[in-house]
């Protein structure tokens, strides 16, 4: 505080009130020091840079769980932190005698189980909606309750944790070898279960674990309330929506204090992500099933860094990992009749498919060698001419009609289209078909899903590496942004560098078929940008340039550094360049934003200051819709 005052020239209670506001918005961090009670203060720039995201992380919610919920979270980005009680004052609900979910005319609909979205209506909320929505929140990790490692410093909490892993008997007195190992471990673990309010030191608050519960009064009536389920397994769905009160009539802890959960939505933020790559590499039809396997797996992972996001190998049967697997049963259920699952799969007749074609040449060479005397090849092109005759068509035709998809009226197309494919309705083809859009994705290059087999004791299930596919989500937007900087001759070195390794630059400039002269400049133009570096090799101790070999490699982590650098220059220059233009029509701003001007613009403001203003705003959404590209690159980059 001294520290500020000086620095600032403000009065103590100027600088008390920005504290306070800085620290209810997580603006600010602090820790009092055991030693001498001195408070410090550190500026958080995580949730600074957070705020950029407000409009992403509202229309996230809405997606998912409505309207009403999204106000939820705007409400709860403007205070920073509030307590429930707090909420339901500033929403002024009041408690409803009895709830009517099942009408159109529901204050709120009803949210169920972080999955269907929450049907709003112009009425005022009550406190059973209220209450239900920031349960269903807190449930799928969207908002999370405060703890006081959220409002310490990092090395602060880091500190706290090692004092009291150090309390621990087995690692008191001096560690070696694994005991390091499970020393780090520990703090870890006591930072995780911090953050996540699982640590056994946390009390919960009047005890209760979860924060939940019922009232008296609705003990009696909310027992016949329970959720209709039909016989596939699926929630009954009431105007277009799931319907359940098994959240309605729940009550939180008044006392207890909510925030958003930033690192929730970078993992709903990454899947969006997934899903597009998807359909651009497999099917649209292949991306639903996969946003369906996603969506079932989001749930589980609170942040996008988990240790245990990829734990998809363990053969227990008591796997505590287990959410993060699911069948393709548990995908059934959320596809009804009308999805067109058959629609991205082909069916091929076997006896019409020449394996042959697939052979690789040389050993089909080597095949026909080792046949007696050709024979077998001379008839092959007989029968071939023969059949060309009677009216077929020779392996090249049908492979040029396969490609385009028609063959006309001259043969048979291998890709029967004619033929049916299985009902929806009937449940195991359904299954059926739902396992061969995971198998789409599974035996792609990028390896979207990963087939755990199945076994005795346990059906076949699925898994996303979540750690590769941020890998290549970032391998690709570094190719991208290279591609659009200098061209695909650049993206070309930088993919030879990438599986061949270290190379000079007679190397690049074999291997990539490209000129000399344009391989130079291209490796001098990205060394001296960062993407791009260079090893020297002396041969000698001399080190003289002449007896110097170079050796040109990509590092994709000093590239990732350099380009999430750029993106942060450029989104302030985007805020800076926002700031000076909105002050050059500042006077015009200020004259449409009066309260006798606001709707009335053509009969207050002149010709010359509509067109302004118009340009202003266009200038304004243009500049802003760059911000957010920007940060979905720094999402990517950083975050996933």
């Amino acid at each position: 505080m001294p520290t500020l005052l000086r620095h600032t020239g403000l009065t103590t209670r100027q600088v008390s009130n920005s504290l306070v506001v800085l620290v209810q918005q997580h603006l600010a961090l602090w820790y009092t020091s055991r030693e001498d009670y001195t408070t410090y203060y550190e500026a958080d720039w995580t949730s600074t840079y957070a705020l950029i995201r407000s409009g992403k992380y509202i229309k996230i919610t809405e997606d998912h769980y409505g309207e009403f919920a999204g106000g939820v979270i705007s409400n709860l980005l403007l205070l920073g932190h509030a307590r429930v009680d707090d909420l339901a004052q500033a929403y002024n609900v009041s408690r409803s005698k009895e709830p009517t979910n099942q009408s159109d005319d529901a204050p709120n609909g009803h949210l169920s189980n972080g999955i269907a979205k929450t049907q709003v209506k112009s009425h005022k909320p009550n406190l059973e909606s209220l209450h239900s929505t920031l349960y269903t929140l807190l449930e799928a990790g969207y908002i999370c309750k405060v703890h006081e490692s959220h409002i310490r410093p990092r090395a602060d909490n880091r500190a706290e944790a090692e004092q009291s892993v150090q309390r621990i008997a087995r690692f008191q007195g001096p560690l070696k070898g694994k005991m390091k190992d499970e020393y780090e471990e520990a703090v870890q673990q006591k930072l995780e279960d911090w953050r996540d309010m699982k640590d056994a030191e946390v009390k919960p608050t009047n005890g209760l674990s979860n924060g939940r519960k019922r009232r008296l009064e609705d003990s009696e009536s909310s027992n016949g309330e329970k959720r209709t389920r039909l016989e596939n397994g699926a929630v009954d769905r009431v105007n277009g929506h799931a319907y359940t009160s098994e959240n309605y009539g729940l009550y939180l802890d008044n006392n207890l204090v909510l925030k958003v959960n930033h690192e929730k939505f970078g993992v709903a933020a990454r899947n969006k992500r997934l899903v597009e790559l998807a359909e651009e590499a497999v099917g649209k039809t292949s991306s639903k099933v996969y946003a369906e396997l996603l969506k079932r797996l989001e749930k589980n992972l609170r942040r996008c860094h988990h240790r245990s996001a990829v734990s998809i190998d363990s053969d227990d049967d008591d796997d505590p990992e287990d959410g993060q697997h699911v069948s393709a049963e548990e995908l059934a259920t959320a596809f009804v009749d009308s999805t067109d699952l058959a629609g991205g799969i082909g069916y091929a007749d076997p006896s019409k498919i020449d394996v042959e074609r697939f052979i690789h040449p040389k050993q089909r060479r080597r095949k026909d060698e080792a046949e007696d005397d050709g024979d077998t090849s001379t008839d092959e092109d007989d029968d071939m001419i023969d059949s060309n005759q009677n009216g077929t068509v020779s392996g090249a035709e049908e492979d040029h009609d396969l490609i385009n998809g028609d063959a006309g009226d001259r043969s048979e197309v291998k890709v029967l289209k004619e033929k049916q494919p299985p009902t929806i309705s009937d449940h195991q083809a359904k299954l059926n078909l739902i396992r061969d859009h995971l198998l789409l994705l599974a035996e792609h290059q990028y390896a979207f899903v990963d087939r755990i087999h199945s076994n005795h004791t346990r059906v076949e299930k699925w898994a996303v590496n979540f750690s590769a596919l941020s890998r290549q989500l970032r391998l690709l937007e570094l190719e991208r942004t290279i591609f659009t900087r200098y061209g695909d001759e650049a993206l070309r070195v930088i993919r030879i560098l990438q599986e061949k390794g270290k190379l000079d630059e007679k190397a690049v400039t074999n291997i990539g078929l490209i000129n000399q002269k344009v391989i130079r400049a291209i490796l001098t133009t990205m060394h001296k940008s960062g993407h791009l570096e260079l090893q020297e090799i002396p041969r000698d101790n001399h080190r003289q340039p002449s007896r110097t070999m170079y050796f040109w490699f990509f590092d994709p982590e000093r590239c990732r550094q350099k380009v999430l650098e750029e993106t942060y220059k450029a989104m302030a220059r985007c805020m800076q360049r926002v700031k000076v233009e909105k002050e050059r029509v500042q006077v015009t701003i200020d004259k449409a934003a009066r309260t006798d001007v606001v709707g009335k613009e053509d009969e207050y403001l002149g010709v010359d200051e509509r067109k302004t203003l118009k340009g202003w705003r266009e200038m304004e959404e243009r500049i802003l819709g760059e911000l957010g590209r920007l940060d979905d690159l720094v999402a990517v980059l950083r975050d996933f």
